[in-house]
This record gives structure tokens, sequence and C-alpha cells, in this order.
């Protein structure tokens, strides 16, 4: 008798089961349609499926609030419904409801999402005593691209410090981030103190971002600030390829080679290398008012090699053709240049030429 009852209580479980079963892919069936009418039909199949709800509120979002309330009681704990109710609030206008949802939504979801829209929700309000703490926290549990959280924080302060403070958490990641977006929005000044706190972090991964500085202040003639963390990547042994910072650059043009030999260079010329052309440069760190001279061993007469001292207001300080000069009061930057040009009254050299040493020093004497 007890195993007659158990078999069909058994048999009763197992065409429930598939009943439901039948019922749910019907659902998904209609769900996959993709029109609000079907849509509905799937919620009312399956109603405490929040997918269904969300995407009913996408297709009728005069409802939205509505289907968005009937399906949070289904799923209290669901943070991305309870964000997208947040959400559905402030675009009808419930400025009070909405930040309600979306805070409710930032307990219960852990994730970079719902804190996002908060802070988003603070900065379009201009709410800045509430958007500071909010858009910190975003950016303290992000990943990926968080420039949009950067490009609020300077629309709402054109402040660096308190941006710096209030917004950027102590994370190596969103640090190296918010370097390169300094960076590419121009903002040198606001970049300085982000890139020491980069380097502080010891995150080698941020060499890349740490070059690009380098590159961008040497750009703008910002010497002292380039060579500051400059020296601190060359001691860290971070700087994997050679021609950035205050490295070598080659730039010579068609009918010039240049081979690295030692610490000097080697120079081919075909013959066919234009009238004029630039062929090494590097930046130098000067000393105001203080006395220079240029070691350019092996560049032999006839060859139209020149040397260059050029300063950020495109002075040369080696104009005269002497290999010795005094910086100006101001120069803390020049640029070393080593170029080709073809001598008056000959064809162009053709030839080889070894530079051995090609470097400034402090005159003693």
């Amino acid at each position: 008798m007890i195993s007659r009852v158990t078999g069909v209580a058994w048999l009763a479980l197992l065409v429930w089961a598939l009943w439901w079963t039948v019922r749910l892919e019907r659902a998904d069936w209609l769900f996959v349609k993709g029109d609000a009418a079907s849509i509905r039909q799937a919620i009312r199949l399956a109603p405490g499926n929040a997918e269904y709800a969300s995407a009913l509120a996408q297709a009728e979002p005069d409802g939205a609030v509505e289907i968005l309330h009937e399906a949070e009681a289904w799923n209290p704990l669901d943070g991305g419904l309870r964000l997208e109710l947040g959400l559905a609030e402030e675009q009808r206008g419930d400025p009070i409801g909405a930040e309600r949802d979306v805070r409710e939504a930032v307990r219960l979801d852990r994730g970079f999402g719902p804190r996002a829209a908060l802070a988003d929700f603070y900065f379009q309000r201009h709410d800045a005593e509430k958007f500071w703490p909010a858009v910190k926290a975003a950016l303290a549990v992000s990943y990926g691209d968080v420039w949009a959280q950067f490009r609020e924080c300077w629309a709402l302060s054109s402040d660096a410090a308190t941006i710096l403070a209030r917004a950027i958490p102590d994370r190596p990641g969103v640090t190296r981030l918010y370097l390169d977006f300094l960076l590419s929005e121009g903002r040198l000044d606001a970049a300085t103190p982000v890139a020491e706190r980069v380097l502080a972090s010891g995150d080698k991964g941020a060499a890349p971002s740490l070059v690009n500085y380098c590159h961008r202040m040497l750009e703008k003639w910002r010497g002292a600030e380039a060579l500051e963390v400059w020296q601190t990547l060359v001691e860290r042994k971070w700087v994997a390829e050679s021609g950035h910072g205050f490295d070598w650059r080659v730039s010579a043009g068609q009918g010039i080679r240049v081979e690295r030999v030692g610490r000097g260079w080697r120079l081919n010329f075909s013959g066919q290398q234009a009238e004029s052309s630039e062929i090494l440069s590097r930046y130098v760190p000067l000393v105001p008012l203080r006395r220079y001279v240029l070691t350019a061993s092996g560049i032999r007469s006839g060859s139209g090699l020149r040397c260059s001292v050029v300063l950020a207001d495109g002075r040369d300080l080696l104009g005269g053709g002497s290999m010795a000069f005094q910086t100006p009061e101001n120069a803390d930057l020049g640029r070393l240049v080593l170029a080709y040009r073809r001598v008056p009254g000959t064809t162009r050299f053709e030839g080889s030429v070894d530079v051995e040493e090609l470097s400034l020093q402090v005159d003693e004497r």
C-alpha cells in the first residue's frame, strides 16, 4: 500500500515537472519573438522572470515603472532589476524614488554598474557632496573603460587636487587609467601628481603610461617633470624600448642608414639623401647659467654633418659653430640634434661616418 502511494506521488511530481518544463519552454519561445504582446504572455507563464520584465519595460517605456515594480516584488534581492527600476523612475521624473532604488541596488549588488549609475545620478543633479564619494566608490570596484567617470569629475570641478583627493581611489589600475586620461586631454599640470602616485605604487604595468607622460612633458619642454619620472623608470629598468624619453631618437630620411656601434653610431650615406635631413636627436637636461661643451668625435669635415643644441624658443646655442656655450637664465632643457646638410658647392656626401661619441658635458674650466 505504501509503495503504491509513493509511486503515485512520484508520478504526480513527474507530471508537474513536465508541465512546468513545457510552460517555461513556451514562455521562452514567446519571449524570443520580441514584441510586447508576446513578452506579456511569457510573463504570465513565468511571472518571476526578471529578464522578461526588463525586456517588456524597454518595449513599453511609459509603463516601465509599474512593470519593474511588479517584477521587483518577485525578485526583491535582484540588484540589477532594482537599478533598472531606479533609472525608470528617474526617466519619469521621480528623483526621490530613483535615488532610493539606485541606492538599494548598490546595497544589493557590489559591482561597478549600480555605483556608476548612482554617481551619474548625482552628477546630473550637480550634487557635488554626494557625487564625490559615489564616484570614488564606483572607481574602487571598476573595470575596463572609466573615462566617462573621469569626464564627469572634470565637468563638475576644474580643481585637479579636489578630483584626485575625492574621486580617485588609491588603486594602481585606476590611477594609471586616470594618468592616460589626463595626458589625452592635455591636462599636464594635473598629470604630474598622478604620475608621482603611479610611480609610488610600484606598478610595473604602468611603465607605458609613464613613458608616455615623459614624452608629452618633453613635447611641451617641461624637462624637470619628465626627468624625475624618467630617471626612476631607468633605475627600475622599466624602459623596454629605445627612442623614448631622454633616449636617442633616430629620424634619418631616405638614403641614410643608421646603425648603433658600441657607444656611438655608424651613418651610411647613399648619396641619394635629401639636401638636408635630421638624423639623431635627444632631449638633454640643462642647468641655467652653466657652461657646457659638446663632444662630437668622428664627424669629419666635408660630410655635411652638423650639431645643434636647440631651446624651446628655437634658438641654437651652437649657432656660431663653437663646441661650447653657456645656457641662458631660464633654460633647463635642450634638444641635441645631429643633422645632415649638403655643403654648398659640393655633391651630396656618399660613404660612411662613425660618430664615436656625441654628448654634452659641463665645462669645468
